[in-house]
């Protein structure tokens, strides 16, 4: 365990500049089987685009989670019944699953600004993509069917502005639309922890502003008319090896993601609870998540209990035993914020 840890933390806080070594993951390990491929050692994985409409204009789009499981083992996509629990933030989209049209949009020109104190603390965090009010990445087609978890990526047509992210999420780092039937976008990831073992996903959308620009997604709105199927993800505000801060100063949190410095953007090595099942079973996973904001106290720290900490009873336990609180001191639980996460794959072994 000791040793994978030092792995995860080393490759999720790699060295700015170090060169990305080509190391695509078996496929054994990857629960989103329509990537096309997941690069842990550059930090990315590459998905299926697909073209649709969104208010009369181009949109891209990737498709991660449906609420069917026979639909989920016909796309390749994972099975998450409780996304079809999520209310007022499913959003009626018309067309195909192939060729959606969305009753909302999403504007990618914003700037994406992150601001850290010499802590690492956040001081100011914009997100760079805004969903308008009647978006969301959670649609069904027409009035019946499944749910499908279908995030907006891209907007226009080639040539895309990947270094400026001016029509792409910012996680974005490689796109092709050349032919809308073989389109692919290449994403970076986020790194992890379920129920002890090292995990890789995306994210992708968040229901407040300043999470979605820490996490490079869109700000999407609707997501706070989410009813039920979030289940909590555990992010640490503080600690020595883990949490935003670290992040900030070890991780590259600031700056634009590129091809060429992926493998150098960390990850604040959040905690998800639950994990998707082998061979679309049923389990309890969600791509969307309820963040349990997470702050070691004082106590913790200067007796070096602030350690990496890789499963959610583990975090529930030190909350527990006084240990972990919520960042402003008051017990630890949920912060009313949904971000949309979904899972891609397990490093080592299957959560």
């Amino acid at each position: 365990m000791k040793q994978m840890l030092s792995t995860l933390v080393l490759g999720a806080f790699a060295i700015v500049g170090a060169p990305a070594l080509a190391a695509p993951l078996p496929r054994a390990n990857i629960v989103l089987s329509s990537a096309e491929s997941v690069d842990l050692a550059a930090n990315t994985v590459t998905l299926p685009l697909h073209k649709g409409s969104a208010k009369g204009k181009t949109v891209w789009y990737v498709i991660t989670d449906v609420s069917d499981a026979a639909a989920a083992a016909k796309l390749g996509i994972l099975y998450s019944p409780l996304i079809a629990s999520a209310g007022a933030a499913i959003a009626r989209a018309s067309g195909t699953i192939a060729a959606l049209a969305y009753p909302g949009t999403v504007d990618f020109s914003p700037t994406r600004i992150v601001k850290t104190d010499a802590m690492g603390n956040p001081t100011e965090a914009k997100p760079g993509s805004i969903g308008d009010a009647d978006y969301s990445p959670l649609v069904r087609i027409g009035t019946s069917g499944p749910v499908y978890n279908a995030p907006i990526v891209a907007s226009g047509i080639a040539p895309h502005d990947i270094a400026g992210h001016s029509d792409v999420l910012d996680r974005v780092v490689a796109i092709d639309t050349k032919d809308p039937s073989a389109a692919t976008v290449t994403l970076v990831l986020a790194r992890g922890f379920t129920n002890g073992q090292p995990i890789a996903y995306i994210s992708t959308d968040a229901s407040v502003d300043a999470p979605a620009a820490i996490e490079r997604s869109t700000y999407a709105p609707r997501l706070k008319k989410l009813s039920a199927g979030a289940i909590p993800i555990d992010v640490f505000f503080n600690g020595s090896k883990q949490g935003i801060p670290y992040t900030a100063l070890h991780g590259s949190l600031a700056v634009a993601a590129t091809a060429k410095n992926s493998s150098s953007i960390g990850s604040p090595l959040n905690v998800q609870a639950t994990f998707p099942a082998a061979n679309h079973g049923a389990s309890g996973y969600s791509p969307l998540w309820s963040v349990y904001p997470a702050a070691w106290t004082k106590a913790a720290s200067s007796s070096g209990k602030d350690t990496v900490v890789t499963s959610n009873d583990d975090v529930q336990e030190r909350a527990t035993a006084g240990l972990v609180t919520s960042p402003d001191g008051k017990a630890f639980g949920a912060a009313g914020i949904t971000v949309n996460c979904p899972v891609v794959a397990f490093a080592e072994k299957r959560p």
